[in-house]
């Protein structure tokens, strides 16, 4: 195989790789494949413009932001809450098994905590008419 075939092949494994990523309270909320935002439970709530996230109604939900210790978490910045993206139709994947949580960090002056996993996944089951037992497999171990 050549080396840029090499590096095409990583660079496909490593898009398909989830990265998870947790909420500034330290909740586990699920992962980043690619530019699209899924909860642990496998059901894509939002998509990435940079390092914001949008919902699949286009309204904008929050942004990743690094910490000193733990890496990159999610934080929803009261002063963009009126920004908007293009709508999308969410897809459900299968869900993952979820990370431990971590330590909350202190909010930062104009921001708020991001929406939890369960109160995304309950408004794109709500609306697609679909009963929540029925959403997804049984996690991935």
């Amino acid at each position: 195989m050549s080396n840029q075939a090499d590096r095409s092949v990583r660079a496909l494994l490593t898009s398909l790789t989830p990265n998870w990523l947790w909420t500034w309270n330290g909740v586990c909320f699920g992962y980043r494949r690619g530019d699209s935002l899924f909860t642990y439970d496998g059901i894509e709530v939002g998509r990435f413009s940079g390092a914001e996230v949008y919902g699949a109604e286009g309204s904008y939900l929050g942004e990743v932001r690094s910490t000193e210790e733990d890496g990159d978490r999610l934080i929803t910045s009261s002063y963009k809450k009126l920004r908007t993206a293009a709508a999308f139709i969410p897809i459900i994947e299968r869900a993952q098994k979820r990370p431990v949580d971590r330590n909350q960090e202190v909010l930062y002056c104009g921001y708020e905590h991001f929406p939890t996993p369960e109160t995304l996944t309950g408004t794109i089951l709500q609306r697609r008419g679909i009963p929540r037992s029925l959403a997804n497999a049984d996690p991935i171990q």
